[in-house]
C-alpha cells in the first residue's frame, strides 16, 4: 500500500475517533475561563471578611468549573460527573455555569426545545439555575433586546423570565464597574422582563458590596424606580449564597428601608425555595440549626411559594411569573414576620413544621 494512503487512512481514523468520542471538544480550551481571573481580589469586589472571601471565591471557582466542563468535556456524562463531584453547597453554581456553556458547546446553535430536553428536564432540581445561566450567557454576549426575546420566547412560560435575571446579573456584575451607564441596556426590555433583569442587578450588587451594607443600600436607592426589584435580588442572593448562615441575611434585612422590605423578604423566600429543591437533605440540615420560629417561617414560606407556583402554572396565565411573585409577596406580608422571624397564624391555628414541609 502506498505510504501516502496509509497516512491518509490514519488521519481519517483519528478524525473519526475524535468525532465519535468527542475529543474534538478539547479544541475549546482557549475559550475556557481561568480561575485566577475570577476571584474577589481580581474582580475588585468589596468583600473583606475572610469567611466571605472564601465563600465567594469558591462560588466563582465552581461556577467557572461548570462552564469549562460544559464546553470541553467530551461527553454529556463527563459534564454531569463534574457537577456531581462538586460539594453540595456549591453545586448549584456549577450547574448554573454548565447551562451558561450550553450554546458554546453546541457551536452557537441554540434550540429552545433541545435546551429544555437535554439540560432542564433531566435535572429539574436545578431548573431555576439553568435558566439564569442561559441568560448569563446572553449578557456576556451583549445580546440585544430582540435577540434575547427570541432566545426565551419558546422556553418554559413561567421560568423563562429567569433568563432576564441572569442577563441583568451579567450586565451589572461585569459591565457596571467599568461603565456607569451599562444598565441603560436593560431599559429596552419590555414588560416584566425589565423587572426580572433588575432583580438580577440586585444579586450582582450584593456580591459587589457584600461587606459594605450602607453602600449597598445607597446603590439600591440609586436605582430609582427599579429599587424594589433590586432589593428583591439582594434578598435572594443574601440567602442563596449563605443558606447555612441565614442570620447574616436577616441582619441585612433589618437595615432595609421600610419601602423595600416586602420585596427583600420575597427574595429571601425564593432563595429558600430554590435551595430546598436543589438538595432537600442539605436544606433540612441547614434548617435544623435555626431557631424554631425562624425554621417554621422558612418552611411555611417554601410551602406557600411552591403551592402558588403550581396554581399559577395550572392557570396558564401569560403573566404567570409576575403573578406568582405578587401572590407570594402578599401572603408573606400577612403570615410571616419580617425577616423570616416567625409565623403569624390566624387565631386558634398554629402552622407546624410538619405541615409546612408537606
Amino acid at each position: 500500500m502506498d505510504y501516502g494512503v496509509v497516512i491518509a487512512c490514519a488521519v481519517l481514523l483519528a478524525v473519526a475517533l475524535m468525532g465519535a468520542r468527542g475529543w474534538w471538544r478539547y479544541g475549546f480550551l482557549p475559550f475556557t475561563i481561568r480561575p485566577k481571573r475570577m476571584t474577589v481580589a481580581r474582580l475588585g469586589l468589596n468583600v473583606t471578611s475572610p469567611v466571605n472571601v472564601e465563600r465567594v471565591d469558591s462560588i466563582l471557582r465552581h461556577f467557572i468549573g461548570g462552564f469549562n466542563a460544559m464546553i470541553t468535556k467530551p461527553t454529556t456524562a463527563a459534564c454531569r460527573a463534574h457537577c456531581e463531584s462538586t460539594p453540595d453547597l456549591y453545586r448549584p453554581f456549577a450547574e448554573e455555569g454548565l447551562a451558561m456553556g450550553y450554546t458554546l458547546r453546541h457551536l452557537f446553535r441554540y434550540r429552545p426545545a433541545e435546551f429544555e430536553a437535554r439540560i432542564v428536564k433531566p435535572h429539574p432540581e436545578f431548573r431555576y439555575l439553568y435558566y439564569v445561566g442561559l441568560g448569563f450567557w446572553s449578557g456576556l454576549r451583549k445580546h440585544s433586546q430582540p435577540k434575547l426575546a427570541r432566545i426565551v420566547e419558546e422556553l418554559d412560560p413561567l421560568h423563562r423570565y429567569l433568563c432576564y435575571d441572569g442577563y441583568g446579573f451579567s450586565c451589572a456584575f461585569f459591565e457596571l464597574p467599568r461603565d456607569a451607564h451599562a444598565l441603560r441596556r436593560l431599559d429596552a426590555l419590555d414588560g416584566y422582563a425589565r423587572k426580572a433583569a433588575y432583580q438580577g442587578v440586585g444579586r450582582a450588587l450584593w456580591f459587589q458590596e457584600m461587606d459594605r451594607p450602607e453602600m449597598l443600600i445607597e446603590r439600591i436607592r440609586s436605582s430609582g424606580d427599579d429599587a424594589e426589584d433590586v432589593a428583591a435580588g439582594v434578598g435572594l442572593a443574601s440567602v442563596f449564597v449563605n443558606p447555612d448562615r441565614l442570620v447574616e441575611a436577616q441582619s441585612l434585612a433589618e437595615r432595609m428601608p421600610e419601602a423595600w422590605r416586602e420585596h427583600f423578604h420575597l427574595g429571601m423566600c425564593f432563595a429558600l425555595k430554590a435551595r430546598s429543591i436543589n438538595d432537600l437533605d442539605r436544606f433540612e440540615r441547614d434548617m435544623a440549626r435555626l431557631d424554631p420560629k425562624v425554621r417554621e417561617a422558612a418552611w411555611a414560606s417554601v410551602r406557600e411559594c411552591d403551592r402558588i407556583e403550581l396554581l399559577v402554572r395550572a392557570e396558564r396565565r401569560p403573566d404567570g411569573y409576575s403573578t406568582w411573585r405578587q401572590q407570594v409577596t402578599a401572603w408573606m406580608k400577612e403570615h410571616i414576620r419580617y425577616p423570616l422571624a416567625g409565623v403569624t397564624a390566624p387565631a386558634g391555628r398554629t402552622l407546624t413544621h410538619s405541615a409546612a414541609s408537606n
